[in-house]
């Protein structure tokens, strides 16, 4: 009998060029309407980019999957089904990030955003929100709920986290350019099942990419959350 081939972890991201391969004819009914409701070329560009990315990188039924875009990036990230996952993917877009920490995040996070330089805010304003979003992904919680319940502090040398689970989980936020974060967390009942570290890829062309990392962090299960 033949051995069946382990779902594989790995986050994928398309570049701003993947919208070129997107052929709208080929999306179902629903998506089909779905494009002609967007009327903005920035979210026609987003939308392209990441069904172009789907269409080259297909969730297998055995998988668990997330999908986010942003300024015509897409980033997708695939695990084994037993492992819930979310990604999200930020460009470094000028935003009122303190009045922002003000009335989504916790108190003790916007003063940590409010003691940086200006410019260090943008960076870690970012880092922070990609990995709330993620973790609503993973969690499948609201993402108003996330901004407020996943709390990160996030100083240069050690990290705290604290999240709504007691089950274990994993994340990484990435810097696949400069002006670029991706994050993506993993979450699953046995520390385990959390062993592997995802492959990072670009596409297109299909390469294998080493993306700088900003930060580890890992936790659950009773413990407290650990910077790598």
């Amino acid at each position: 009998m033949a051995q069946q081939s382990v779902p594989v972890t790995d986050v994928w991201l398309a570049t701003p060029d993947a919208a070129r391969q997107f052929d709208p004819s080929r999306l179902s009914r629903e998506d089909q309407a779905r494009w002609a409701g967007l009327h903005t070329a920035r979210r026609r560009l987003d939308w392209a980019s990441s069904r172009a990315l789907l269409g080259a990188v297909p969730v297998a039924g055995s998988q668990a999957s997330s999908l986010s875009h942003s300024h015509g990036f897409a980033a997708l990230a695939r695990a084994p089904r037993d492992v819930a996952v979310g990604v999200d993917v930020e460009w470094l877009a000028p935003r009122d990030f303190l009045s922002m920490a003000r009335t989504a995040y916790s108190p003790a996070e916007a003063d940590e955003l409010e003691s940086l330089d200006a410019e260090v805010l943008p960076g870690r304003f970012y880092e922070s929100w990609t990995l709330k979003e993620a973790f609503a992904k993973a969690l499948r919680m609201p993402l108003a709920d996330a901004l407020g319940q996943c709390r990160f502090a996030l100083p240069d040398r050690a990290a705290t986290a604290v999240l709504p689970t007691r089950r274990h989980w994993r994340a990484t936020v990435f810097a696949p350019r400069p002006q670029l974060r991706l994050a993506v967390a993993f979450v699953a009942d046995t520390r385990d099942a959390l062993a592997a570290a995802p492959a990072t890829m670009e596409w297109p062309p299909r390469h294998a990419a080493d993306w700088p990392i900003v930060r580890r962090l890992s936790g659950g299960g009773g413990a407290g959350a650990v910077t790598c």
